[in-house]
């Protein structure tokens, strides 16, 4: 299976690019510019990569690619990259999106190739302008930290104040096939490239022109000489947009990581691609210090205190977001798998603990799928449920120990605040990067990585009666270590590292 997913993975990649320099060609030609394949990278790359792979899968999974459906259902205009994601997980939209797929590759010649003339990328022709002070935004710094740093580059600290995408009607002259070509191109390129009319955002075609309208996301005249960021640029269209023009324009982007999975998963998720192609430095939470990578800090836990723990009794099980409908085969976790079954396993094995288990939920997780509160109402009904209200590290507080059965960004902020964690996970839910594999292999010789629920479990009832001294003890601090230091990185200077890691 490794090998067939490797091949799949490197077929989505290399269909990805393909197929971003025909839309990037199309949209020039629509819009009448001549902004760069990296201009389009960074404005609807976010987009582009998340519907290609969703367009692969389907493609991938024959037995579910073949459904057949009566007609086509009207579904809400997509009007932004927020309102897409949230209209993809349903299963309206996965049922159109089979149906027009099944259409284009079950009719011989469909795919049409269309004779329009391609006009070859052209920079923006412009006089460079003079660029201002650098920006930051949504970086994972806590409010202080990040007033702090832009403070030392000129700025008045800012609230977070996202912009809504302008809206323009739909404009059918502009979503015929003859708008956007697909010469010279692979099959599945050419699929994805014949669902554009129908699943392209309203915001990258009919409002595109009315974007430089939209507020800018930084003040002053001059775009920035450094823009830093580690999550806005994957819901706000207005600021990628701007961005791309920024950087069209001579302005650098910085990007830090924002979460777990990366530099861990064997398969990097469309985010860690994506960022990776657009950014001119990507700063990350300890691994990878290689090309425009650097080893910072983890940028959520920069001046964080290890959790001070009140009566902690709880063993907390940290569940993940499911999904009926997957988006990515290389990321996201299937309803039908084996994850929820191997939580019942743990649970069913430990001895006289049950009355102190916990299991809490991710606040999306009846969003995608079917609520995982009935699946654990009838499987475990004698487990405590939290459904994700309670902020995490409050609850932590509480944590006698912490269970984790999947790969994210729970199980570096458990075990870089110092709680008491154990993780779990067969290879059907997380396969591992080989860079990553050393650091695991220190983690399963003393105890707090496993691959099966029922060795988990046993190493539970091990320690029940002394967690602490099992996670101080001198093995599980070096091994503890050895996993901060590549994943949830410290430096003593985080400001003055940051300070110097947004020069160019």
């Amino acid at each position: 299976m490794r090998e067939t997913k490797q091949i799949w993975f490197e077929e989505t990649e290399a269909v990805y690019q393909e197929v971003l320099k025909l839309i990037a060609l199309n949209l020039n030609d629509i819009h009448s510019v001549g902004f760069s394949l990296r201009f389009w990278d960074v404005f609807i790359g976010s987009w582009l990569r998340e519907f290609t792979e969703l367009v692969m899968l389907q493609l991938f999974d024959d037995e579910k690619s073949q459904i057949q459906m009566s007609e086509w259902k009207e579904l809400p205009t997509i009007t932004s990259l927020v309102k897409y994601r949230k209209l993809s997980k349903s299963t309206e939209f996965i049922e159109n999106l089979r149906f027009d797929i099944f259409n284009e590759t079950s009719i011989e010649n469909k795919v049409s190739i269309y004779s329009q003339s391609i006009p070859k990328f052209a920079a923006v022709v412009s006089n460079k302008p003079k660029l201002g002070r650098r920006y930051l935004s949504a970086t994972y710094l806590s409010r202080k930290v990040e007033g702090v740093l832009q403070i030392f580059f000129g700025r008045l600290p800012t609230r977070l104040i996202i912009s809504e995408p302008p809206l323009a009607p739909v404009d059918k002259s502009l979503r015929t096939p003859t708008r956007f070509s697909s010469i010279d191109s692979s099959q599945k390129s050419k699929i994805i490239i014949s669902l554009i009319p129908k699943y392209l955002p309203t915001v990258y075609l009919e409002s595109f022109n009315f974007l430089v309208g939209a507020k800018k996301p930084w003040r002053g005249k001059r775009f920035p000489r450094v823009i830093f960021t580690a999550n806005r640029h994957l819901y706000d269209d207005v600021f990628n947009f701007w961005t791309a023009l920024a950087v069209e324009n001579g302005s650098k982007l910085i990007i830090g990581q924002h979460g777990g999975y990366y530099g861990l998963s064997e398969f990097p998720s469309s985010f860690e691609r994506h960022e990776f192609d657009i950014a001119d430095r990507y700063i990350s939470w300890g691994w990878n210090s290689k090309g425009i990578s650097i080893a910072g800090p983890a940028l959520m836990l920069v001046n964080q205190r290890l959790i001070k723990r009140i009566n902690p009794h709880l063993l907390i099980v940290v569940t993940d977001q499911l999904f009926t409908y997957p988006r990515s085969i290389f990321g996201d976790i299937d309803e039908s798998s084996p994850y929820l079954s191997n939580v019942q396993t743990l649970a069913r094995n430990l001895e006289h603990i049950n009355k102190n288990v916990l299991i809490r939920l991710p606040i999306t997780h009846g969003d995608s799928g079917h609520s995982q509160i009935d699946w654990f109402n009838e499987n475990l009904p004698e487990t405590a449920i939290d459904t994700g209200e309670q902020k995490f590290r409050q609850l932590l507080k509480q944590a006698k120990l912490v269970v984790i059965p999947h790969n994210g960004t729970t199980l570096i902020e458990s075990i870089a605040l110092g709680v008491p964690t154990v993780i779990f996970w067969d290879k059907s839910i997380v396969w591992m990067r080989p860079e990553a594999q050393a650091v695991f292999n220190a983690l399963e010789q003393v105890g707090i990585f496993h691959r099966t629920p029922e060795s988990a479990a046993a190493l539970i009832n091990s320690i029940w009666d002394d967690v602490d001294g099992w996670w101080n003890s001198q093995p599980t601090l070096d091994a503890r270590k050895q996993f901060t230091d590549q994943f949830a990185r410290t430096v003593s200077n985080p400001v003055r590292f940051l300070a110097k890691a947004l020069r160019f």
